[in-house]
C-alpha cells in the first residue's frame, strides 16, 4: 500500500499563506490582518484561503505547529542515540536548540511581542514543558528525600524554560554555544546557600 503524501501545490500554497502571515504580522497585531489582506498579499482569491482554512486563526496555528515540531527534532537529536545523559560529560556543543532559536528568529522574536493576543508564550512553554517530562526521567536520588519530587522536576524544567525565555527576549546576547555550554553548567550546579542584596539599605 502506498504513503500518500501531501500535494506539492498543496504545500506550497500553505507555505505562501506562512511567509505572508508572519510578514504582516511584523507590521501591525495579529488581531487586525483581515483573511482579504492575507489572500491579496499572497497572490491567491478568499477561495484557495478558505480551501485550506476556515478562519485566520487556524493559519496561525498551523504555522506555530509546524515551528513547534521543527523545535521538537532538534531538541531529540542530541540524545537520540544515548539512554542516559551525564551532564558532567556531556558536550556542550551537541545541545542544538539554542541554534534552532537563532535560525528562526524573526519568528520568536515575533511571537513573543505579540505574546499577549496569540498566546505564544503559553503555548511556547507548555510544548517545552511536555518534552522534558515526556522524554526525561530526572535523576533524584542525591536530593533532599523531604522535598517534592514533583515540584522538583517542576523547578528544573520551569528554570530551562525561562533562560531561554530571557535569552530570547534580550534579542539573543550571547552564542548558542555559549548558552549551551551554560546550561550544563546550571544543571549541574547545586546552592547551598544565597545572600540578601543591600542588608544594610
Amino acid at each position: 500500500m502506498s504513503i500518500p503524501y501531501p500535494d506539492k501545490r498543496v504545500i506550497r500554497t500553505k507555505e505562501k499563506f506562512h511567509e505572508v502571515l508572519i510578514d504582516l504580522m511584523e507590521e501591525k497585531n495579529f488581531h487586525d490582518i483581515t483573511i482579504t489582506e492575507i489572500v491579496k498579499t499572497a497572490g491567491f482569491n478568499r477561495g484557495t484561503f478558505y480551501a485550506h482554512y476556515e478562519k485566520k486563526e487556524e493559519l496561525l496555528e498551523e504555522v506555530i505547529e509546524n515551528m513547534f515540531d521543527k523545535m521538537k527534532e532538534v531538541f531529540r537529536k542530541p540524545y537520540e542515540d544515548l539512554s542516559v545523559i551525564n551532564f558532567h560529560d556531556f558536550p556542550s556543543n551537541s545541545i542544538i536548540l539554542f541554534d534552532h532559536f537563532i535560525e528562526h528568529r524573526q519568528f520568536y522574536k515575533l511571537m513573543l511581542r505579540q505574546a499577549s493576543t496569540t498566546n505564544f508564550q503559553e503555548g511556547f512553554s507548555n510544548q517545552l514543558d511536555k518534552y522534558f517530562r515526556e522524554e526525561f526521567e530526572f535523576d533524584v536520588t542525591n536530593i533532599d528525600p523531604s522535598i517534592d519530587i514533583e515540584l522538583f522536576i517542576t523547578y528544573r524544567i520551569n528554570g530551562i524554560i525561562g533562560i531561554i525565555l530571557q535569552w530570547i527576549e534580550d534579542d539573543f546576547p550571547t552564542s548558542p554555544s555559549y548558552m549551551g555550554e551554560q546550561l550544563l553548567r546550571v544543571l549541574n550546579f547545586s546552592t547551598e546557600k544565597i545572600y540578601i542584596k543591600n542588608k544594610n539599605e
